[in-house]
Protein backbone atom coordinates (compact mmCIF):
# COMPACT_ATOMS: atom_id res chain seq x y z
CA UNK A 1 0.00 0.00 0.00
CA UNK A 2 1.36 3.43 -0.94
CA UNK A 3 1.92 5.76 1.59
CA UNK A 4 -0.76 8.44 1.84
CA UNK A 5 -3.40 6.23 0.65
CA UNK A 6 -7.18 5.52 1.82
CA UNK A 7 -7.51 2.60 3.61
CA UNK A 8 -11.66 3.23 4.38
CA UNK A 9 -13.95 4.58 2.07
CA UNK A 10 -17.58 4.75 2.47
CA UNK A 11 -21.29 6.71 3.36
CA UNK A 12 -22.84 6.69 6.76
CA UNK A 13 -26.53 7.26 6.55
CA UNK A 14 -29.06 7.34 9.48
CA UNK A 15 -32.43 7.16 9.04
CA UNK A 16 -36.02 5.80 10.39
CA UNK A 17 -37.10 4.93 7.12
CA UNK A 18 -35.32 1.91 4.78
CA UNK A 19 -35.51 4.38 1.57
CA UNK A 20 -31.28 3.71 1.46
CA UNK A 21 -32.00 0.12 0.62
CA UNK A 22 -30.63 -0.96 -2.32
CA UNK A 23 -27.97 1.36 -2.59
CA UNK A 24 -26.34 1.24 1.13
CA UNK A 25 -26.71 -1.98 3.65
CA UNK A 26 -28.53 -1.61 7.10
CA UNK A 27 -25.21 -2.23 9.63
CA UNK A 28 -27.25 -1.75 12.92
CA UNK A 29 -30.69 -1.77 12.18
CA UNK A 30 -31.33 -0.82 15.79
CA UNK A 31 -29.85 2.44 15.02
CA UNK A 32 -31.16 2.98 11.34
CA UNK A 33 -27.43 2.65 10.39
CA UNK A 34 -26.95 2.27 6.77
CA UNK A 35 -23.60 2.50 5.01
CA UNK A 36 -22.39 2.69 1.57
CA UNK A 37 -19.16 0.88 1.40
CA UNK A 38 -17.24 2.47 -1.53
CA UNK A 39 -14.70 1.00 -3.95
CA UNK A 40 -11.15 1.64 -3.47
CA UNK A 41 -7.57 -0.16 -4.36
CA UNK A 42 -5.47 -0.24 -2.27
CA UNK A 43 -2.77 -0.17 -4.66
CA UNK A 44 -3.19 3.68 -6.06
CA UNK A 45 -2.02 6.29 -5.26
CA UNK A 46 -4.21 8.66 -2.91
CA UNK A 47 -5.28 11.17 -5.66
CA UNK A 48 -6.26 8.07 -7.70
CA UNK A 49 -8.25 6.73 -5.16
CA UNK A 50 -9.90 10.04 -4.66
CA UNK A 51 -10.93 10.00 -8.43
CA UNK A 52 -12.24 6.58 -8.29
CA UNK A 53 -14.44 7.46 -5.41
CA UNK A 54 -15.72 10.40 -7.03
CA UNK A 55 -16.66 7.97 -9.99
CA UNK A 56 -18.97 5.92 -7.81
CA UNK A 57 -20.25 9.62 -6.02
CA UNK A 58 -21.24 10.88 -9.27
CA UNK A 59 -22.96 7.92 -10.80
CA UNK A 60 -25.49 7.34 -7.74
CA UNK A 61 -25.26 11.41 -7.43
CA UNK A 62 -29.36 11.35 -8.07
CA UNK A 63 -29.83 9.16 -5.21
CA UNK A 64 -27.25 10.20 -2.60
CA UNK A 65 -28.67 13.70 -3.15
CA UNK A 66 -32.87 12.41 -2.64
CA UNK A 67 -31.03 10.26 1.06
CA UNK A 68 -29.69 13.51 1.96
CA UNK A 69 -33.26 14.64 3.47
CA UNK A 70 -34.66 12.56 6.05
CA UNK A 71 -31.17 11.54 6.67
CA UNK A 72 -30.31 12.04 10.53
CA UNK A 73 -26.65 11.32 9.71
CA UNK A 74 -25.08 11.95 6.48
CA UNK A 75 -21.60 11.46 6.22
CA UNK A 76 -18.54 10.89 3.88
CA UNK A 77 -16.13 9.04 5.71
CA UNK A 78 -12.23 8.22 4.79
CA UNK A 79 -9.66 6.59 6.45
CA UNK A 80 -5.70 7.60 5.31
CA UNK A 81 -3.09 6.34 6.36
CA UNK A 82 -0.38 8.70 6.07
CA UNK A 83 3.21 9.70 7.44
CA UNK A 84 3.38 12.31 9.90
CA UNK A 85 3.31 15.47 7.97
CA UNK A 86 1.53 14.62 4.87
CA UNK A 87 -1.43 16.52 3.86
CA UNK A 88 -4.88 15.69 2.77
CA UNK A 89 -5.83 17.08 -0.53
CA UNK A 90 -9.10 16.98 -1.13
CA UNK A 91 -10.41 18.45 -5.04
CA UNK A 92 -12.69 20.68 -5.51
CA UNK A 93 -14.95 18.18 -7.20
CA UNK A 94 -14.93 15.66 -4.34
CA UNK A 95 -16.04 18.73 -2.00
CA UNK A 96 -18.43 19.77 -4.57
CA UNK A 97 -20.24 16.57 -4.62
CA UNK A 98 -20.22 16.07 -1.14
CA UNK A 99 -22.12 19.20 -1.22
CA UNK A 100 -24.32 18.59 -3.17
CA UNK A 101 -25.10 15.25 -1.34
CA UNK A 102 -25.22 17.22 1.51
CA UNK A 103 -22.49 14.88 3.28
CA UNK A 104 -20.61 16.06 5.97
CA UNK A 105 -16.96 14.97 5.69
CA UNK A 106 -15.11 12.79 8.53
CA UNK A 107 -11.65 12.62 7.79
CA UNK A 108 -9.47 10.20 9.59
CA UNK A 109 -5.65 9.63 10.04
CA UNK A 110 -4.34 5.79 10.71
CA UNK A 111 -1.02 6.61 11.71
CA UNK A 112 1.30 3.55 13.61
Amino acid sequence: MPSGSITNALVRCTRKDSEAAGLFELTRPDLGLWVLELDITPDDQQADQLAGICRQLQANSVRLQKLHEGSIDYTLHLTFDLPAGEPIILDSFLTRLASECGFKLELYVATE
